[in-house]
């Protein structure tokens, strides 16, 4: 009986072990998939980056938040292509070569894609300027248009070019609607520590993200409040904390800077627009000769 076990055990090695090399086996030659001709974004960010790098013929479709002027900066430019719902039956029946999306979204849905044979890249939210840029190289690859993806980094570090990290230790805290504090993880986050500034975040116990009562900002305020939204008043509880008259009293006009949700929601063709307005704003853009 033990005899038995051993070989059985043993053939399911052997079996698994195949099944592994085959997944893992490269490709013959080292050969790169074609590019992709037919692309659908089912995500806000990857809407954006899709149509900064492909060809408008590339484009099959993009996720209903694509022609929203308050969330993206390329909402005339979504226009010309078709919104497309995030459900497996219209996507199989457009019948995609790639089909982008979230890391956290949509995940029956990328499964069904994939058991159908039909790429799906997940693109997560940037965690620094290094990081994106890597993206976009991944994405520009497999579009089959490396040069545009330079393109856009290029411009991304004449943005940074044009800043001058202070010598004065400023702390800073970005929040956002419900007095979110996003941490030290992300694309703002990363571009305040490369210009020389702390992260007020780390001193409030947040540096991971998570919620800050109104007593305890006034109580252990950063020297500048960086302030995601949109919304010139408050339109619902999520936006009254942020315009609350204690926090407007606490916070003047230079120790309170504002972020248009469209800039600092992605990263990727935005970018260099969010680092100009938040150097701008800061007093750190460098001044022309």
């Amino acid at each position: 009986m033990t005899r038995i076990r051993f070989t059985r055990l043993f053939r399911l090695s052997l079996i698994l072990l195949a099944s592994w090399a085959v997944l893992i086996r490269p490709a013959q030659g080292g050969a790169e998939p074609a590019p992709a001709r037919r692309v659908i974004s089912l995500n806000l960010c990857t809407d954006q980056l899709l149509m900064a790098l492909a060809d408008p013929e590339q484009i099959a479709g993009l996720s209903p938040l694509a022609r929203d002027p308050l969330l993206s900066t390329m909402a005339r430019e979504a226009q010309a292509f078709p919104v497309i719902k995030p459900r497996s039956e219209t996507l199989l029946h457009l019948g995609p070569d790639l089909v982008l999306a979230a890391p956290y979204e949509h995940r029956l849905t990328r499964q069904i894609l994939a058991d159908h044979r039909i790429d799906v890249m997940a693109l997560g939210a940037w965690t620094g300027l290094e990081a994106g840029k890597e993206q976009i190289r991944q994405l520009a690859s497999r579009l089959g248009q490396r040069g545009r993806g330079e393109g856009l980094i290029k411009r991304i570090d004449e943005a940074m070019a044009r800043v001058t990290p202070t010598s004065t230790a400023l702390s800073v805290l970005e929040i956002e609607r419900r007095l979110y504090a996003p941490g030290t993880q992300g694309l703002v986050a990363d571009l305040v520590g490369r210009w020389g500034l702390t992260h007020h975040a780390d001193r409030l116990g947040v540096a991971r993200g998570g919620f800050i009562t109104l007593e305890r900002l006034l109580g252990d305020k950063p020297d500048i409040l960086l302030v995601t939204d949109s919304s010139p008043q408050a339109e619902d509880m999520g936006t009254a904390l942020l315009h609350h008259p204690a926090l407007n009293k606490a916070f003047d006009a230079k120790r309170r800077i504002g972020i248009p949700t469209r800039l600092a929601l992605c990263g990727g063709p935005q970018t260099p627009a969010l680092i100009d307005h938040l150097s701008q704003a800061l007093g750190l853009a460098r001044q022309s000769p």
